[in-house]
């Protein structure tokens, strides 16, 4: 199974509250990310072309295009508002068919690229990190920042053979995520 590297922030407090969406809605929303070609980051158990349960970068549309999907609702502009200026990505959820389909400020920093990678090199490079990778963890994004000066996790890297990936981590330690506080999360 593969290993996803993310940023995400849970400590950040956030001024707008989840929205109820209409199937309308969320169907012209879909129609202008597809015409935009956004890149949505879909639930394992969605379909591509119609998810109800997704992510997606809340930069990839102007605000114009948001409030020609939703009309002028004060609580969507106030999530979509907050997730741009936060550099979030925002959540689309429909848990099952009674509940409703909400959209809120998701906790994934859109930033910062996600890093997928297989098992064995995942367990290679949290090694090298110093970290088990026997379960998903999480790692302050500040400590990662040190990355680049540490030397003996550098050398860590070469001896195992991926310094492609020291690299990668190293931009992604680099990402600025203004005043908040996120962290590294992998998980299966």
């Amino acid at each position: 199974m593969l290993v996803t590297f993310r940023i995400k922030d849970t400590v950040t407090m956030l001024h707008s509250k989840p929205a109820e969406i209409s199937f309308r809605e969320l169907a012209s929303l879909m129609q202008k990310l597809h015409i935009n070609k956004a890149d949505l980051d879909v639930d394992p158990d969605q379909l591509e072309a119609a998810p109800l349960n997704f992510e997606v970068n809340a930069n990839v549309l102007s605000m114009a295009e948001f409030t020609t999907c939703f009309g002028h609702r004060v609580e969507i502009i106030a999530i979509v508002e907050e997730a741009q200026f936060l550099g979030r990505t925002l959540r689309i959820e429909h848990p099952n068919m009674r509940a409703p389909i909400t959209m809120k400020v998701s906790e994934h920093i859109a930033l910062g690229r996600e890093m997928i990678m297989g098992p064995e090199l995942a367990a290679k490079a949290l090694y090298c990190l110093g970290r088990d990778s026997d379960e998903p963890g999480e790692l302050k994004l500040d400590d990662l920042q040190g990355l680049p000066q540490d030397h003996r996790i550098h050398e860590a890297f070469v001896r195992a053979n991926i310094t492609p990936v020291y690299d990668s981590f190293s931009k992604l330690a680099l990402t600025d995520c203004g005043d908040q506080r996120p962290m590294l999360e992998w998980s299966s």
